[in-house]
């Protein structure tokens, strides 16, 4: 009974670390070193010297995503992984979003362990949360 029980640790270790690797595999830029761009001032004349604000930055929500290694972990689909699978999650809103972000505890879903790292508040700040937050809610 041991050595099943040892199996099925290292087994389950094993997984959980080709995750990670596969997740940080791929080639994003670090994203505790990006910032979002801000757009340059409007040089039509209109007088205003306040940056124009377009709304979430979806390519900037999904680069956030991969490079924190999200996607490590989480399907954009319905697919299970460690986690759940993303896909209409924006039926849940916003708030129920930051939340599972910030404060990953505190709803853990049927089937799934608490195993998400609870830094992201810490890593995500002012429009890259805004723009996580958008492309999450753009996985229909």
């Amino acid at each position: 009974m041991y050595k099943r029980s040892k199996f099925v640790v290292v087994s389950v270790l094993a997984v959980f670390t080709l995750f990670a690797v596969v997740a940080c595999a791929e080639e994003v830029e670090n994203p505790f070193g990006t910032t979002t761009p801000v757009p340059a001032a409007d040089s039509s004349g209109s007088g205003s010297s306040e940056p124009v604000s377009s709304g979430p930055d979806l390519a900037n929500g999904e680069s956030k995503f991969k490079g924190l290694g999200c996607a490590g972990c989480h399907k954009t689909d319905t697919g299970k992984l460690v986690g759940p699978g993303l896909a209409g999650i924006s039926a849940k809103g916003d708030d129920y979003i930051l939340e599972s972000i910030v404060d990953p505890s505190a709803v853990i879903l049927d089937g799934y362990n608490d195993l998400m790292p609870k830094n992201f508040g810490d890593a995500l700040k002012g429009d890259d949360m805004d723009d996580l937050i958008a492309y999450l809610n753009s996985l229909n």
